[in-house]
């Protein structure tokens, strides 16, 4: 099943889900940095300086309180992956990268491995193979949890939910009586998630189900589903809002034509981008800020007609971030309070990653195409005051020494904060070729500098 952000590359004729043969992988060497691991609080908006989940927290926010690389950015390391990163997010944690790595993926074939590096010398931890393509991992203090992908082939038997340990990568627990899992989230003691039958609140230290709601919170229109949390309450891409203490649904958004995706919790509100999918006609896509205790209607903003993965939203106590291709790439900041907008922002080049907020500061990765030299170009990483969205900096992606696509040049992915730094990968979008994805994928680590490269002005280098 592809997630929601294949389908956006899927209607702009980038494929997105990967199929190839298997590659022998290589070891990846981190370079030094500097990052120091802080605890996350996960009960907050807006986590610490750690990026322990899919979007920093189980809020799915997409912002945590730290910094990312200041006054400017340089290019502190750049690797090739030997496999792929695509729509995933590496973790940043205990003293430790986590890279969630695809090595083959096919309708028949799931495989990739989880690595852990030392984030100050680089060097690779452990290394678990024994399981298939993850998706973007969880960690606490004890475990890194990853639910992985599936082929499509209905008869496929690899694929589950596992839970590793974190010094060595051994699996302490699996969940295999189901293939397909959500990227779980873990607070309150517990890990939740959801497959096809329900949603479940599993012992995160065993594995064993403590409670399952059937039929709530399964994979949707064909996407990967989605799980987000506040105050005690998790939302599901059905519109459903269940209690964690038991599973009893807390309130049901009940319209079969619609799915609720993307949704993050801020402010005693959830923010859904909600589709209504319209026979013989094309999908209509509404922002809706809901109340967390009862889901009744706040505001709405409507979007024109698109794919909703196009629509990807992040959000802080002052404003709401949303990024809009229809007229051009723009972001927006709407109001939390009522969706009036505060400021509109257009950006150069093409963007397709989420957006990632630290510390009033706004982070959107993609790819610029130079005007002068047609069919070249470099990832791009954008970072914007949300207060006032004027650019910080812009940062174009060097891969002078590494492999690229000789037709499709790399775009960035969701840049990743964690304690001054960011992290994030790079793949030929665009490509029709699709074992170019992990031929071509990189990885990108960018630290501050108080001077401004050449790549870090306040405009695209022409």
């Amino acid at each position: 099943m592809r997630n929601q952000l294949q389908l956006q590359d899927q209607r702009n004729n980038r494929r997105s889900f990967i199929k190839t043969i298997g590659i022998t992988l290589s070891a990846i060497s981190l370079e030094s940095g500097n990052i120091v691991a802080e605890e996350t609080n996960t009960e907050n908006s807006v986590a610490s300086s750690a990026w322990t989940t899919a979007r920093s927290n189980p809020n799915r926010t997409g912002a945590i309180s730290g910094d990312g690389p200041e006054p400017y950015a340089t290019t502190d390391r750049k690797l090739d992956l030997d496999g792929s990163m695509l729509h995933k997010e590496p973790i940043i944690a205990n003293e430790t990268v986590f890279l969630p790595i695809t090595t083959t993926s096919s309708a028949g074939e799931s495989e990739g491995y989880i690595g852990a590096y030392d984030h100050e010398t680089g060097n690779l931890k452990w290394k678990q193979s024994d399981l298939p393509s993850p998706k973007t991992p969880t960690v606490d203090d004890e475990l890194l949890y990853v639910a992985t992908n599936v082929p499509e082939n209905p008869e496929a038997s690899n694929g589950g939910l596992y839970a590793l340990n974190l010094t060595d990568g051994s699996i302490e627990w699996s969940r295999t009586d189901d293939l397909r899992w959500i990227s779980p989230l873990v607070v309150e003691e517990r890990v939740f998630t959801a497959n096809e039958n329900g949603a479940y609140a599993l012992d995160r230290r065993t594995g064993e189900t403590i409670w399952s709601t059937e039929g709530i919170g399964t994979l949707t229109d064909g996407s990967d589903g989605a799980i987000s949390y506040g105050d005690g309450i998790l939302l599901f891409s059905d519109g459903t809002a269940l209690n964690t203490s038991d599973g009893s649904v807390r309130w049901r958004l009940n319209n079969d034509r619609s799915t609720y995706a993307n949704h993050i919790v801020s402010s005693n509100r959830v923010y859904y981008l909600r589709i209504e999918y319209i026979d013989g006609s094309d999908d209509t896509v509404t922002l809706e800020s809901r109340l967390l205790t009862d889901g009744s209607l706040d505001w709405t903003y409507d979007l024109d007609s698109t794919a909703a993965v196009e629509k990807r939203v992040a959000a802080t106590e002052d404003s709401l971030l949303l990024f809009d291709s229809n007229e051009g790439d723009v972001v927006i900041a709407l109001d939390p309070e009522n969706g009036s907008t505060q400021w509109t922002k257009g950006l150069a080049g093409e963007f397709f990653s989420r957006l990632t907020v630290a510390n009033g500061t706004l982070y959107i990765g993609g790819r610029y195409m130079f005007p002068s030299k047609p069919g070249v170009g470099k990832a791009i990483i954008y970072a914007i005051e949300v207060a006032s969205g004027d650019t910080k900096w812009v940062h174009l992606l060097d891969a002078e020494s590494l492999e690229t696509s000789p037709e499709e040049p790399p775009a960035a992915g969701t840049p990743v904060v964690a304690n001054g730094k960011i992290y994030t990968n790079t793949y030929p979008a665009g490509s029709m070729l699709d074992y170019e994805y992990l031929l071509y994928s990189n990885f990108f680590v960018l630290g501050g500098s108080s001077t401004r490269s050449d790549n870090s002005g306040n405009s695209p280098v022409s």
